[in-house]
């Protein structure tokens, strides 16, 4: 191959390193587009997004461009980028690997794992929680995580001993597929609420029912016959919704349970009358007596199943 001679004074480039990119025309505007595309470029073959990068090309708030990481496996014949910060991985599954807007880039979640890496130290753990959790909501608002591929990844990847998988277990048990992060997010904020009054806490995720159980309830009282279950307007208010709520009521009440039912606007705008459901629902289930207590925000027009009596706990 010709190769032209070096003009006196110009430095010796090794052979397969690229020369900074200059695909642009001069004075144009420099995109966000332009630079995520350049940059995985310029990494070389199979270069991707990576980590708060990747989060930030899939639109999730808090992160941005800035700066760019980039990612391609080990043992690959590289070179540093100019254009990037570039990490080096031992694997990558197939279909961790995405094009979004003509850019390569890992998936949302694989991103979210290498946040959460930054937090598997014991003494950050509470703080990951709290901090990756809201990262996962987010993510799934946007469409771009489920709970059913969260928790297959944290079965494909725990094996390989990967940092942060104990904080992605423990966020993955609080994130069931088929659930919703509006509602995880109002679970926490019940517990929030009851934690701040001093009152006994729930726990949550805890499949219920009688001699056939009758699923899974946002909340269980440990020493109660007692569920409580926080209501988002979005998913239960519509006419259905409410026919399939109030049968699954009626087969708590079946098996001997007491049920809170907890409206999203209490939890957040009435913070009061959703900790006082709780406390009058306990009275309820302490009293043994089978009964559905809403609280002050439903949106449902009465009348209710298991509406309670209130002469039964005076009696």
């Amino acid at each position: 191959m010709y190769q032209r001679p070096l003009v006196a004074g110009e430095a010796h480039r090794p052979l397969g390193r690229p020369q900074p990119p200059r695909n642009r025309t001069p004075g144009a505007p420099e995109s966000e587009s332009r630079r995520a595309l350049a940059a995985t470029l310029d990494a070389g073959p199979a270069a991707m997004l990576h980590h708060r990068s990747t989060l930030a090309w899939l639109g999730v708030r808090g992160y941005d461009l800035r700066a760019i990481d980039v990612v391609r496996l080990r043992g690959m014949p590289t070179w540093e980028p100019f254009l990037s910060q570039l990490h080096r991985l031992r694997d990558v599954r197939p279909h961790d690997l995405i094009v979004v807007r003509g850019v390569p880039t890992e998936t949302a979640l694989r991103a979210i794992w290498c946040e959460a890496a930054m937090y598997a130290n014991p003494a950050r753990f509470d703080l990951g929680v709290k901090k990756i959790g809201r990262l996962l909501d987010e993510a799934n608002r946007l469409k771009l995580v489920t709970w059913a591929g969260l928790h297959e990844m944290v079965e494909g990847i725990h094996q390989r001993g990967r940092s942060g998988t104990v904080l992605m277990r423990a966020l993955a048990e609080e994130r069931q597929p088929g659930s919703s992060a509006t509602a995880s997010g109002n679970e926490r904020r019940l517990e929030e609420l009851l934690a701040a009054r001093g009152a006994r806490p729930l726990c949550r995720q805890v499949v219920v029912g009688g001699h056939e159980p009758v699923g899974r309830c946002d909340h269980r009282d440990d020493k109660l016959p007692l569920v409580v279950e926080t209501n988002s307007l979005e998913h239960h208010t519509a006419p259905s919704d409410r026919q399939a709520d109030e049968a699954r009521y009626d087969q708590l009440m079946d098996a001997r349970f007491t049920v809170g039912v907890i409206w999203e606007d209490d939890l957040w705008k009435h913070p009061r009358g959703a900790t006082d459901t709780v406390e009058l629902a306990r009275r309820y289930a302490a009293a043994g007596i089978p009964a559905v207590i809403h609280s002050p925000g439903c949106p449902w027009p009465p009348p209710h199943v298991g509406a309670p009596d209130g002469n039964q706990l005076a009696a």
